[in-house]
This record gives structure tokens, sequence and C-alpha cells, in this order.
């Protein structure tokens, strides 16, 4: 089976991919439940996303900065072992690629 790429997403398509449940769960674990190095602990003031990758097993990886002190912090949610997700995941790549 062929390795799929890493690709680049924006917001608008992170909001196709995600079904409401997932939504949720992105937005409470962005506003407060990233590990920030610097700050020793949760990123509490939520995190300024800068980018999301739909990574090589359709998990979403974002990268941002810790609103508190600006660090740099990164998180994969890993929903590409769910069926729903990885269908739309395909989906989403054959769209994109033709």
């Amino acid at each position: 089976m062929k390795e799929l790429s890493e690709i680049q997403i924006n917001q608008f398509q992170l909001a196709v991919l995600l079904d409401e449940e997932e939504r949720h769960f992105y937005n409470v674990v962005v506003e407060g439940f990233i590990y920030c190095s610097q700050c020793r602990g949760f990123a509490g003031e939520g995190v300024e996303v800068e980018s999301i990758y739909l990574d090589s097993l359709n998990d979403i990886r974002v990268e941002g900065r810790c609103r508190k002190c600006g660090g740099r912090v990164a998180r994969v949610f890993e929903f590409g072992g769910k069926k729903v997700f990885n269908e739309k995941a395909r989906r989403f790549r054959q769209s994109i690629s033709e």
C-alpha cells in the first residue's frame, strides 16, 4: 500500500473533515489542553494555531504558539483510526488531487 503524503489544510477544510463531536473536542483541546514545554504545563490561555496538517495516517497535526508565553507547541489528533473520518479524509484527498 502506498504511503499517503502529508498535506497542509486550512480551517475551512478542517471544518469539512470534522463532525460536530470531533470539532468540539478539537476546540476544547486547542483552548487549553495542549502542552507547552516553556510554561511546563498546559497552554491554559490557549494556542494560536499557525498551521494544520493531514498527516500520512490521516491524523490531524496542529502547530502553533502558546498564547501565554509564545512558545512553539504542537498536537496530534488521532482521528485517522476512526472509520468515518478516515473515509472523509480519503475522499478529501481524492478531491484535491483531481
